[in-house]
């Protein structure tokens, strides 16, 4: 496991549990963990995606290896002047992910081609530390995000994803505990930036459900497995990009789905669709939001 500056490499593993649930555990957490300094937060993430969706598609596969890209403020896009631009990757269940900080405008530039890294952060530099956004380790992950740019055609944004999120982290330090985070995610929604009817927000999950996700840098402590188990809170695969995408498809008629209890949707049938119709640009902005 590694987490240095802003390249992280550990475990991820989410819960979807209900409200009731997500305040039964927090009780429970009381004297290990806290929340952290930011407090209750609103995350926005913009994904890019091909036309045709081909990374999100992919990823609903559940291939050995997947990857994302996305710009994610912390606060409204519309209220921010710094997002960071990541690269995601899940390879053999191990979460990797490596991120530049930029401003908004510097990343939209960057994005979309018409910049290189080190020309959106000389032209709309960040107001504090510049200089520690063009230190060599950063200008090495820009590459890596130009890279994943220039390898899929025709990136553009594809989906904006939103929540508020309560951040959990240790109270103290031990060296046989290694859980990192706890995050609680409530009100996802998500924004179809590629419709061609004016883009609404629509919900990913239900009102009463809370995505739990436990970032850790191995195997659970016994005292964090028997606090789930005694809340009936065992481990599910729930993306939200991914599920806000089945919900498109299902609204365009392209597949059939089955909303479970859980709040997970279950592809029951596929119809053919036609790539070119459904997923056509609209020429959005990067940040819109």
């Amino acid at each position: 496991m590694a987490t240095v500056g802003d390249t992280f490499e550990r475990k991820e593993k989410k819960y979807l549990i209900s409200k009731a649930q997500c305040e039964l555990i927090k009780q429970s957490l009381a004297g290990r963990m806290r929340l952290d300094d930011y407090g209750r937060t609103r995350i926005d993430s913009l994904y890019l995606d091909t036309p045709d969706r081909l990374l999100i598609s992919r990823s609903l596969e559940k291939p050995l290896y997947k990857e994302k890209l996305r710009v994610r403020s912390y606060g409204p896009f519309s209220n921010t002047d710094v997002v960071f631009v990541e690269i995601k990757k899940k390879y053999k269940g191990v979460v990797y992910k490596r991120r530049v900080r930029m401003s908004a405008q510097g990343a939209a530039e960057f994005c979309s081609g018409a910049l290189s890294y080190e020309q959106a952060q000389e032209r709309f530099p960040v107001a504090s530390r510049p200089e520690t956004d063009l230190a060599p380790g950063k200008v090495q992950i820009a590459r890596e995000i130009d890279a994943f740019l220039h390898r899929y055609e025709g990136l553009a944004p594809s989906m904006l994803i939103s929540c508020m999120r309560e951040a959990w982290c240790p109270v103290g330090e031990s060296e046989n505990d290694c859980v990192e985070r706890i995050t609680f995610d409530e009100d996802i929604s998500y924004v179809d930036l590629m419709a061609s009817a004016s883009a609404q927000r629509l919900r990913v999950a239900g009102s009463d459900q809370v995505v739990m996700e436990i970032k850790c840098a191995g195997g659970y402590p016994i005292w964090l497995s028997e606090l789930l188990a005694s809340h009936g809170a065992f481990p599910r695969s729930f993306s939200k990009y991914g599920n806000a995408y089945k919900r498109v498809l299902a609204n365009r008629g392209a597949i059939r789905v089955e909303e479970k209890a859980t709040g997970k949707v279950s592809v029951l049938g596929v119809q053919t669709i036609d790539p070119a119709k459904d997923f056509e640009l609209q020429g959005r902005t990067l940040l819109a939001s």
